[in-house]
């Protein structure tokens, strides 16, 4: 998230001078090794760079509280397309079934998972064969859900990705927050030189026309293009077409790569926080 969403509806913008001398002391503290900081999306790294000078490393959300419960085991050739709420969606599910009527009986099943319906177990979800996602800020914790239970997942590549992850995206300082959340800490002296602010784009007008590169360079932060052996579409007809083609023996073969690089990213980032409890105990004496 953004440092300073929700910010002025919690404190009042009033605070926020008396706030930023807090967060210069945050990160001489963490400069010091006396406490641990860390992002748990890139582009939440980034933006905090950006904003108030901390470089804090990125250590990903693992959700091991899912693979302990659940595991990819497929017992159908269905594929789950994960609840979506925002406006976008009944224009997006009605485009995917209109095509998946034109191609008749060799259109994939696609099961849509409704808003406001029965919520599935994680081990039902991993009963699917892949689940497509919608995504509807730059990161979000399902993705990460998914990802450790090891299910091969359908997401938006680029250009049709900036349809989803920016109009709404106000916990990542988007136009649906308060421009103060978008502010610059002035006390900061060592901010990241990004060839283009991750603000101008997300003001209060969403600018459909403009700030292409923009959006474009910001993307790479999001985890939605970051992860690697994510399955990516650029339109709804190729989402068809690609969940069609996804075999078991193909299916299988992404969710073993998916599951060694969870393990892989488990591994680091249990590390760093193995390291940050000894230097807070080690700090406590």
């Amino acid at each position: 998230m953004c440092l300073l969403h929700a910010f002025e509806h919690t404190f009042g913008a009033k605070e926020l001078p008396e706030f930023w001398p807090l967060v210069q002391s945050m990160g001489a503290d963490v400069l010091h090794a006396r406490g641990g900081l860390s992002a748990a999306a890139h582009i939440s790294a980034e933006m905090l760079h950006y904003q108030a000078g901390l470089r804090p490393p990125w250590v990903p959300a693992l959700s091991l509280h899912v693979a302990s419960v659940a595991s990819y085991r497929p017992a159908s050739a269905e594929v789950l397309l994960f609840r979506f709420r925002l406006p976008m969606a009944p224009g997006f599910c009605r485009v995917l079934r209109m095509l998946a009527a034109e191609m008749g009986a060799g259109a994939p099943k696609i099961v849509e998972q409704q808003p406001g319906g029965r919520s599935l177990s994680f081990q039902e979800i991993g009963n699917f064969r892949a689940v497509a996602m919608l995504p509807h800020v730059p990161y979000a914790l399902r993705l990460a859900d998914v990802f450790a239970l090891g299910s091969p997942t359908f997401v938006p590549a680029e250009p049709l990705l900036h349809k989803f992850i920016w109009p709404f995206a106000g916990p990542f300082c988007g136009r649906t927050d308060p421009d103060l959340s978008r502010s610059l800490d002035p006390l900061a002296a060592n901010t990241s030189s990004h060839p283009y602010s991750p603000f101008t784009f997300q003001g209060r007008i969403f600018h459909i026309d403009q700030y292409h590169e923009d959006r474009r360079y910001w993307a790479q932060y999001s985890e939605w293009e970051r992860w690697p052996h994510l399955l990516r579409f650029r339109s709804a007809r190729e989402l068809l077409t690609m969940a069609a083609g996804l075999t078991e023996a193909a299916a299988a073969e992404v969710s073993a790569k998916v599951r060694a690089h969870h393990a892989a990213i488990a591994s680091e980032a249990l590390a760093y926080w193995r390291a940050a409890a000894l230097g807070a105990l080690a700090e406590e004496r």
